[in-house]
């Protein structure tokens, strides 16, 4: 999917990113329009840092996360599930389709789901687009079109697997 996608952490995230620009420009303001030559020099520096955090929070991971997508491609063989991705630098992760014990299927608008490989685990709420995520999270197909279809083809593979076996 391209464009802006949300997602149900941006309950939270949302508000707590504007809550945050609008603590660090009060305090901005208050600081300019009092007395600057007061102010510690440190605090220019620690100002702008956290100025660019809540930016970030609030409008950058959406871009990021949409760069990120672009640039993620799924494939499905005869016997693996192959996830290739990166921002910066390209990966790819690979899971035998014939060792997995579970394979989960969220299904969410217009046809369009997530295929999961694998059990969630206790990270299984953070975000995949989060940098580092995908070291805790289990392989999936993330947010994919026709995903029912996708995920009845993997089961199919997977028995297809396990009777040659």
């Amino acid at each position: 999917m391209q464009g802006i996608r949300f997602a149900p952490q941006d309950v939270f995230a949302i508000p707590f990113a504007a809550f945050w620009l609008f603590v660090v420009l009060a305090i901005f303001g208050a600081v300019t329009l009092g007395q600057p030559e007061e102010v510690q020099p440190m605090f220019w520096f620690v100002l702008p840092v956290f100025l660019l955090v809540g930016l970030h929070m609030l409008f950058g991971r959406f871009l990021v996360d949409r760069a990120a997508r672009r640039r993620t491609h799924y494939w499905l063989t005869t016997e693996r599930a192959v996830i290739e991705s990166g921002l910066f630098r390209t990966s790819s992760r690979s899971v035998s389709l014939a060792a997995l014990s579970e394979i989960r299927f969220r299904a969410g608008r217009n046809r369009r789901g997530t295929v999961q490989f694998g059990s969630a685990g206790p990270f299984g709420m953070v975000p995949p687009s989060w940098p580092g995520a995908d070291q805790f999270l289990s392989p999936a197909f993330n947010d994919i079109d026709d995903a029912q279809r996708v995920y009845d083809l993997t089961l199919a593979t997977q028995r297809g697997i396990q009777s040659k076996a």
